[in-house]
């Protein structure tokens, strides 16, 4: 097996972490996605936050109260945007 292919499943790995990490955020409340995003380091930790950006980008209030500052950081990333 080839280098190309290790990263290959590390990739794909990441990717299934995320969607559980992102399934699960989306049937929790607020206040669990918090103590998730706190108690977690690392990978994870960014993982936890891209999947709350992801549901407040979708209309998820309830997120953006508890997370006010990753919508910001959301809307500075979608003003960087090239047009």
């Amino acid at each position: 097996m080839g280098q190309r292919d290790d990263q290959c499943d590390v990739k794909s790995d990441d990717y299934k972490a995320y969607k559980e990490i992102e399934e699960q955020i989306g049937h929790c409340t607020p206040e669990q996605a918090w103590a998730m995003y706190y108690v977690s380091t690392g990978m994870v930790r960014e993982l936890v936050t891209r999947a709350v950006m992801e549901h407040i980008g979708r209309g998820n209030r309830a997120l953006l109260l508890e997370f006010p500052e990753l919508a910001r950081v959301e809307e500075q990333s979608r003003l960087m945007l090239p047009l």
